[in-house]
């Protein structure tokens, strides 16, 4: 079969140079937009000493405020339920989706008509680059319930893409998942990797072959794992299928990075929409987003109606794998996440992060581990050992004890490991992972 051809955003192509006269250009009138109708950075950008009548440049923002989430739920406590960042009168407003809470309660993402048909448009430019085509019938394996921006936004992506979506949710539960499979026989997949995985493990319990469902390309994101080299083969293994990472964020655009078949890192496919800054995570001071450069990264919305944001701290830390020309045709960044910054432990002075253990265990006890990190509430400086519950069908001592081994040989911290049956830790979500249990 003959796929219809597919084409990126010529945006995604342009010459940094070119690429920054537009951004100019469109935050230029962003900032008119959050003096003139947002309460909230009205008295923000005030208070930081800053004119209506003086534009920051893109290249040199250190003199204009991060946004913290805290600010975004404040705002909404001081004016329920949109906020005092609502930046468009409350009828303009015609989707409400939702954070998916992982550093706290969910907060409300309100979008205009045209917000919400930009979000679609970056949305489908993730599609098209992970080789996506209108010919594809995709099934939506995340979540479709409690607002998450993960759930309708991406079926409006697929819809603009011209593609056939089968949009089930995560919800529908893995033998709905695997009737509609065999009777539809989609050639798209997406969901979260250890939705993924533990869908195909219960296709092998009811005597079927993932990788005969007819998947040719899968999607994922939501939680680590896609960009994981152990993870990602178990899962295109398992369904005979080429697995691509996206990443987003829900008060932003919920997908803005999307890796072509190259596997090589995801590229930025929201460069119009939204502007991307990487800074230090410990001293917040700007870094050049050139190949090899660490940090977390921060956003500011150059063309959001409802509730546009400026320079917000997402707490993704990621590395540029590369910049320039990709044999895929785009010119934008290359980045892979290596996890949240408030996710991120300290264990007598070495930094450690959720991902990384996930990524020792998913070589050691199989893709997509089950674990919990035990911690007191609220605590990110641990003693050590650190207390960790790992789900595992084999618990005997020796094979404790070697996973201790293997974790502080990969990670110079020590673990005190706890087996515990397979599937008496709550399974991983459609949308995010939980790694903590907190007391």
């Amino acid at each position: 079969m003959t796929r219809a051809t597919v084409s990126f955003s010529p945006v995604e192509a342009l010459e940094p140079g070119e690429l920054l006269a537009l951004q100019r250009e469109r935050f230029a009138a962003q900032w008119l937009h959050l003096w003139g109708d947002s309460v909230f950075y009205r008295r923000k950008l005030k208070a930081a000493g800053l004119s209506r009548d003086r534009v920051p440049d893109l290249q040199d923002l250190e003199g204009v405020p991060f946004t913290e989430k805290t600010e975004i739920r404040a705002s909404q406590d001081a004016a329920p339920p949109l906020g005092e960042h609502l930046a468009v009168a409350p009828a303009a407003v015609r989707q409400v989706q939702m954070s998916s809470g992982t550093s706290g309660r969910p907060s409300m993402v309100p979008l205009t008509a045209a917000d919400a048909a930009g979000w679609a448009e970056i949305i489908r430019r993730g599609y098209v680059a992970v080789g996506f085509t209108p010919d594809d019938t995709i099934l939506h394996g995340f979540g479709m319930s409690r607002g998450w921006s993960g759930g309708l936004p991406m079926v409006e992506g697929i819809l603009a893409l011209g593609a056939t979506v089968l949009p089930l949710g995560a919800e529908a539960g893995s033998d709905r998942i695997l009737n509609a499979m065999e009777m539809l026989r989609p050639s798209g997949l997406q969901g979260s990797p250890g939705f993924l995985h533990a869908l195909g493990a219960r296709a092998h319990e009811r005597g079927l072959d993932p990788s005969g469902l007819g998947v040719r390309a899968i999607l994922t994101g939501g939680e680590p794992g896609g960009g994981i080299p152990s993870v990602r083969n178990a899962l295109q293994e398992m369904w005979g299928a080429r697995v691509c990472e996206v990443m987003g964020g829900s008060d932003l655009v919920v997908l803005m990075w999307a890796e072509c078949p190259n596997q090589d890192g995801m590229h930025f496919v929201a460069p119009d929409a939204v502007h991307a800054e990487i800074v230090d995570p410990t001293t917040d001071q700007s870094l050049p987003i050139e190949t090899g450069t660490q940090g977390e990264l921060v956003y500011t919305h150059l063309t959001r109606e409802a509730a546009p944001l400026l320079r917000f701290k997402h707490r993704d830390l990621v590395s540029v794998l590369g910049t320039g020309l990709c044999s895929c045709g785009r010119r934008t960044p290359r980045i892979r996440c290596n996890g949240r910054s408030d996710d991120m432990l300290i264990v007598k002075g070495v930094n450690l992060f959720p991902s990384a253990i996930q990524e020792v265990l998913a070589g050691a006890v199989g893709p997509s581990p089950v674990f919990r990190i035990r911690r007191p509430r609220g605590q990110y400086v641990l003693p050590g050992p650190v207390e960790l519950k790992v789900e595992a069908s084999e618990r005997e001592e020796r094979r404790r004890t070697a996973l201790e081994k293997v974790l502080h040989d990969a990670l110079a911290c020590r673990f005190a490991v706890t087996l515990v049956e397979t599937g008496s830790l709550t399974a991983p979500g459609a949308t995010k992972a939980v790694f903590f249990e907190e007391v």
